[in-house]
């Protein structure tokens, strides 16, 4: 383990997972058992009562942190949620983007708990994808662009607001309601990696509204 100057042998570390620059998950604990030398040490993992919260477990730290955090930068850090056990949890884990195939409670569910197997794989992509209202079938392609806008956070809009601001789904909300959106899935259409241009992802949203002719026929007015 490579660890800041001022480590000793036999103290304890928290290892925490980030979420973003201000959030991050507990994952487990370790304990330096040898010095290597300067920046090295040799670690064995301790079992510590927080271990029932890990993945759980949310932190938020005052101000943006970086990998290395000392001692000193441990009051900076107050828990900001404790998520429930995925064990109470009805989606199925994460296997790949093909296989991504969401109702609207479940992608609620998965946002609201923030599970770390889905929030892993959204928030790492760009994304098109296509929302299909199970009520009528008429279908919805958007995408996920920009430079702080993966797929999970433009999910989360969804799952928060019901419509994501998109003109015709916000008609669709104001006249029937939210109840309307539960018939609602989600799917991936096609993952792009976060440094692609937004004019390829662009593009490549424009191909699909021409594919299943969602302008015609959907929810897209351009």
């Amino acid at each position: 383990m490579h660890v800041t100057r001022g480590a000793e042998v036999n103290r304890i570390y928290i290892i925490i997972h980030g979420i973003d620059a201000y959030r991050s998950r507990y994952k487990f604990a370790v304990r330096l058992t040898e010095k290597v030398d300067a920046d090295y040490y040799r670690w064995e993992k301790v079992s510590l009562n927080l271990d029932q919260y890990r993945d759980r477990l949310i932190l938020r730290c005052k101000h943006r942190f970086t990998f290395y955090n000392s001692s000193k930068g441990a009051p900076d850090f107050d828990v900001e949620a404790i998520l429930p056990p995925e064990g109470m949890r009805s989606v199925d884990q994460f296997r790949d983007y093909d296989s991504v195939e969401l109702t609207f409670p479940q992608l609620k569910e998965i946002v609201d708990n923030e599970y770390v197997d889905y929030y892993e794989h959204l928030s790492c992509v760009k994304a098109v994808y296509m929302i299909i209202d199970g009520n009528t079938g008429r279908q919805y392609v958007g995408s996920a662009y920009e430079s702080t806008n993966s797929l999970w956070s433009r999910w989360s809009i969804y799952a928060n607001t019901y419509h994501g601001n998109n003109v015709m789904l916000k008609e669709l909300y104001e006249k029937n309601g939210a109840e309307y959106f539960e018939k609602f899935k989600y799917i991936i259409l096609q993952i792009f990696p976060k440094s692609i241009s937004d004019r390829e992802i662009i593009e490549a949203e424009s191909r699909f509204k021409d594919r299943f002719m969602t302008r015609e026929f959907g929810y897209n007015k351009n």
